[in-house]
């Protein structure tokens, strides 16, 4: 099955290798004597090969980079490595990245326990630990604090909506942009940094941080706007807005479409006035002092919250967040290397590289995510250089070509062949 895949451009960034394989769940079809489908844990989560779907009644067959299930009229394209897939026109999302091993290719455990009954109600459905399908029922057993507990069982007004979004979901062709994709459909939020009661740092010419991040923040928008895609900033204003409220904000401008990036701009400082340059962030373990110092500056907006962090959302999204992680690590990591790329073209300062650490307005974003420090506030010929609409112009047009880039890259994530 899906032969050829193993050629996609994307598997050092999607793969989803099998690191920490324990004890292998199963799939139970058609009751207590019925098939039972063996799956594996990987990472803590379970997965189960895509030859169960035949199981269920739908028809498997090889397809363009990937393979096709089809049941009745309604057919579903996956790609291995990509956790994305399509059901007739719309784009829905898995809790990971489908991956192939000994020929198959598997899927994660959410997609049998929690898609199949919320788009599939009058087929499927779950109940007391069990997914009914066709008479029988699907049973996911060796398992304890899975995600089926989340899942809404079906003839639920929450499994009917689930039923309509699938029929609703447009089919996300737009006019082609530069670079060959299309960009209608596709959101990109950008993140403002600081701003309101917050300054951020103050530049050797007196600019301040917020004013800046705002002025790129609004220029950047214009210029994909231009290109056709959807924009929404975190602020708009010279306002306060928590850290730990600005990846939720994200989170529901993005809703259940999978294709969205997050940028946070912001400008650098650092103790010695020589420092200077660009570099760019991605939500992971600091290794470096310098990259725990960065992290810790524009995490101290904290300090301005009024009221302290929201308390953390409930729902399926908190019970998968550990599932993407991996995914949204590596595409983060790549989104980062590609505004690199684009701002070495332009930026006088030096190419300070991909760094990782904690940033608090990066944690909890679903989709691809990093932190832009574009120069340095400390640094005067830098400072100097945000002050000046020449230089934020080439900074829009520098990042907006990075999202392009970025889409067009992984093109095969969102895009039917």
């Amino acid at each position: 099955m899906c032969a050829g895949v193993r050629a996609c451009a994307a598997v050092a960034l999607l793969l989803c290798a099998a690191t920490s394989v324990a004890a292998q769940p199963a799939l139970r079809i058609g009751g207590s004597s019925g098939v039972v489908v063996e799956g594996t844990e990987v990472d803590g989560s379970a997965a189960f090969p895509a030859r169960a779907l035949e199981t269920l009644g739908f028809r498997v067959a090889p397809a363009a980079a990937g393979f096709t299930a089809v049941l009745g009229s309604d057919t579903l394209h996956f790609w291995p490595t990509s956790p994305f897939f399509r059901a007739g026109p719309a784009v829905h999302q898995l809790a990971f990245a489908a991956w192939e091993r000994d020929g198959d290719v598997w899927l994660p455990e959410q997609f049998f326990i929690q898609w199949l009954p919320g788009a599939f109600p009058d087929r499927f459905q779950y109940r007391n630990g069990a997914l009914l399908a066709g008479g029988g029922s699907v049973r996911v057993v060796a398992r304890t604090g899975n995600a089926a507990e989340a899942v809404a069982p079906a003839g639920t007004p929450a499994a009917q909506a689930a039923r309509d979004a699938v029929k609703a979901a447009p089919a996300g062709n737009g006019a082609a942009q530069p670079g060959g994709q299309r960009a209608e459909g596709r959101l990109v939020v950008i993140d403002p940094g600081h701003g309101g009661r917050d300054p951020g740092k103050i530049g050797t010419n007196g600019v301040r941080e917020k004013d800046v991040t705002l002025q790129l923040s609004q220029r950047l928008a214009k210029v994909l706007e231009d290109r056709g895609y959807e924009v929404r900033l975190t602020r708009t204003t010279d306002t306060y807005v928590s850290l730990y409220d600005r990846p939720k904000m994200a989170n529901e401008w993005k809703g259940d479409r999978p294709v969205a990036v997050f940028l946070s701009l912001h400008a650098n400082s650092a103790p010695t006035s020589s420092a200077r340059g660009f570099e760019t962030f991605f939500l992971s373990d600091a290794r470096t002092e310098d990259e725990r110092r960065v992290a810790e500056m524009e995490n101290e907006s904290i300090r301005f919250d009024a009221t302290g962090p929201s308390a953390p959302d409930a729902g399926l999204d908190q019970i998968l967040s550990t599932l993407r992680s991996d995914f949204l690590m590596r595409a983060s990591h790549e989104l980062a290397a590609v505004v690199q790329e684009h701002m070495a073209q332009f930026h006088p300062g030096p190419n300070r590289g991909v760094k990782r650490a904690g940033f608090v307005v990066l944690v909890g974003t679903i989709m691809p995510a990093v932190l832009i420090e574009t120069a340095f506030m400390s640094n005067r010929e830098d400072a100097r250089l945000l002050g000046t609409q020449s230089f934020q112009e080439k900074i829009a047009w520098g990042i907006a070509d990075s999202v392009d880039e970025f889409f067009a890259r992984n093109e095969h994530l969102w895009e039917a062949r």
